[in-house]
């Protein structure tokens, strides 16, 4: 069966959506197994950099697949291919920064997360170059 490339891109961007929730999953599994994560200057207030990426890499997902869902211009195909590309920069650093301290549970995931990256990327860029 050929799935049909605007639903593809709604696949991956989900399946990323999935990905970085179990990203943070796994952090906090680690509470589970005694980890002391304590930090001296915690208040109980989420700092605001957890919520720009919470906004970024769980809710703008979504607004992606809305917009894929009701609009087809050639200017959102565009748009929607550059922020994949940002997408799988961020995806890529991601998981060079994580290779300073290893984990044998976030490094699979990670890689897999920037493969679907790049495959999104590459189905946008056939979304926007198709008819």
């Amino acid at each position: 069966m050929t799935i049909l490339n605007p639903l593809r891109c709604i696949v991956l961007w989900f399946i990323l959506i999935i990905a970085m929730v179990l990203h943070f999953n796994y952090h906090v599994g680690d509470l589970f197994y005694g980890i002391d994560m304590v930090q001296s200057e915690a208040n109980g207030i989420i700092p605001t950099g957890t919520h720009i990426i919470r906004n970024i890499f769980y809710h703008l997902p979504i607004i992606w697949i809305l917009i894929m869902l009701y609009f087809d211009q050639k200017r959102v195909r565009l748009g929607l291919f550059i922020i994949s590309i940002i997408y799988s920069l961020s995806h890529a650093i991601h998981l060079i920064g994580e290779m300073t301290e290893p984990d044998f549970s976030q490094m699979p995931l990670l890689s897999i997360t920037l493969a679907v990256s790049l495959l999104l990327t590459w189905e946008h860029f056939k979304y926007m170059k198709s008819n």
